[in-house]
């Protein structure tokens, strides 16, 4: 059965301030991540980039731990940030899903891309369908190709 995953992006307004509190809570609030527990999922986003960062990452326990969180809350959030493709498990350690925000922001904009173009084919297929049209509108190569140019952007942007 093929891996299902839900993005969540919301329109919010830009970050006051360029403080670490301030964007990681933007960052939350951008991913749907944010509850009634405001400082919450800001915490454990930013436990999680530090232990990136360094290379070491961090394990369930360790958020416990160090934010005093109760570790079944700590595994759901986790789960959470998984789901949304921000951080990713490895054996028991959890980590950003590339080396820094950036990186995780644009591989997540390339797998955006790659499913827009999946669902404008499907959706060329659809029209086709519906309307009996037989033409080839030359979407997929077209739509493939911004794809591609996505791909290529971020791939120049971890080579840094």
């Amino acid at each position: 059965m093929p891996v299902e995953e839900r993005i969540v992006i919301r329109s919010i307004a830009r970050p006051t301030k360029d403080s670490i509190e301030e964007l990681t809570f933007w960052f939350c609030r951008a991913f749907d991540l944010d509850s009634k527990e405001e400082s919450m999922e800001p915490a454990l986003l930013k436990e999680i980039v530090s232990a990136s960062s360094s290379g070491s990452g961090v394990t369930s326990k360790e958020l416990n731990d160090r934010l005093e969180i109760p570790r079944t809350t700590v595994i759901y959030h986790l789960n959470r940030f998984i789901g949304s493709g921000l951080v990713v498990r490895k054996g028991r350690k959890y980590f950003l899903r590339s080396e820094d925000m950036e990186s995780t922001v644009e591989e997540l904009q390339a797998d955006m891309m790659r499913e827009f173009g999946r669902m404008l084919e499907f959706a060329e297929r659809f029209d086709k369908i519906l309307t009996g049209d037989t033409l080839d509108r030359g979407r997929e190569r077209k739509h493939g190709e911004i794809g591609r140019r996505a791909e290529a952007r971020s791939g120049r942007k971890r080579q840094r």
